[in-house]
């Protein structure tokens, strides 16, 4: 009874240390994860696509991982869809929507919070832009 007695007091005693030690020592404690600060073009973007005088809106929604660009669109006039072929590098945007009409390119880049370029759907380009909801 004594031996197990002592054994206890023991371990308890070895434990109490052992959290002093790590309290005073703050370096061994395991820093948090902090995430990431969110990326500049992920997210749900309203955009216009201009060609003329003819302007058509367009939700755009971006993910992007590493310098892949990955997500869907929404239009009243070109339908829905997957985002395509996507890049984000040296602060260019590439992606192809596959519209209801054709394929469209868009190439742009940030200015000033806005994504700002131009489309080409093959028998038609013109210009865009984009700004974050």
């Amino acid at each position: 009874m004594r031996l197990r007695t002592s054994v206890i007091l023991v371990a308890l005693t070895l434990i109490t240390a052992a959290s002093t030690v790590s309290a005073m020592m703050p370096w061994l404690h395991t820093p948090k994860q902090h995430k990431s600060k969110a990326d500049a073009i992920s997210g749900a973007w309203d955009a216009v696509l201009t060609a003329d005088d003819n302007t058509r809106q367009l939700t755009l929604t971006l993910k992007l991982e590493g310098n892949k660009v990955t997500g869907s669109f929404e239009s009243s006039h070109l339908g829905s869809g997957a985002v395509n072929n996507g890049s984000w590098v040296n602060n260019k945007l590439t992606i192809t929507v596959e519209t209801s009409h054709a394929p469209l390119t868009m190439t742009g880049a940030l200015q000033n919070g806005k994504l700002v370029g131009e489309w080409d759907a093959g028998h038609m380009q013109g210009t865009w832009e984009a700004k974050k909801k």
